[in-house]
């Protein structure tokens, strides 16, 4: 992962796409000292994405292991909903 300032960045904004577009790097914009924000080729985006989507099923089935209560069917849900899901 390359750090560039954002300075840096807008004086040669064509070679930092270039670093994130050709060479697949993401790059962090710092302004001083702290990130303020971070450029990534679309196959990062996508696997952080992914990751995400994984995480929040992750959860979603912790929140169900801990409370079956309010679980229904897939059969039930579609009935309350008036159709297939």
């Amino acid at each position: 992962m390359t750090t560039v300032s954002v300075t840096q960045a807008t004086k040669d904004f064509a070679g930092t796409l270039r670093r994130v577009t050709v060479q697949h790097e993401a790059v962090v914009l710092k302004r001083g000292r702290r990130a303020v924000a971070v450029m990534l080729p679309p196959a990062m985006l996508d696997a952080l994405e992914d990751l995400e989507d994984v995480r929040q099923a992750d959860k979603a089935m912790a929140a169900y292991e801990r409370d079956q209560s309010g679980a229904i069917t897939l059969e039930e849900y579609e009935r309350q909903r008036g159709g297939k899901a």
